[in-house]
């Protein structure tokens, strides 16, 4: 009878661990917390910026003051990137700016936006030649969308 019991004990113990939500890892940056994306690990953090890294690619998160958008594009032209083009666009209520640009056969997606009265800019890289994600597939939105 009582290995019975141990028996149904441990299926009840691992239906149970089966059924359990997996809770995602946050992060911080500055005074901001946000979901950490599927395959991303903390890698940096100081008090305003944090580095993410994926596999084959890397996300930088600022939140703090930014600089006029044309600016800033013209800034890193001028430190050798070249301009691969900008939208304005609606991300669930956030007006947002994304600047893609090209160095040493790096892709750099930067967006800039303000959610919640704080100002965000956040640098997405993936190699020349892989194609940006679509909106649903781009961890940047679930970090947009996460950010609190």
């Amino acid at each position: 009878m009582k290995k019975n019991q141990m028996i149904t004990l441990l299926s009840l113990f691992i239906l149970i661990c089966g059924l359990s939500t997996i809770y995602a890892e946050d992060a911080t940056v500055g005074s901001s917390t946000f979901t950490l994306p599927d395959g991303y690990t903390v890698n940096q953090t100081n008090e305003s910026v944090t580095m993410l890294t994926g596999e084959n690619s890397v996300i930088v998160i600022y939140e703090g003051d930014v600089i006029n958008l044309e600016d800033a594009k013209q800034a890193r032209i001028d430190a050798g990137y070249e301009f691969i083009g900008e939208d304005t666009y609606d991300c669930d209520g956030i007006s947002l700016n994304q600047q893609n640009f090209k160095k040493d056969n790096i892709n750099a997606c930067i967006y800039t936006f303000n959610k919640d009265n704080k100002n965000y800019i956040i640098v997405f890289t993936i190699p020349e030649g892989q194609e940006i994600p679509s909106y649903e597939a781009n961890p940047v939105t679930g970090i947009i969308d996460s950010l609190e």
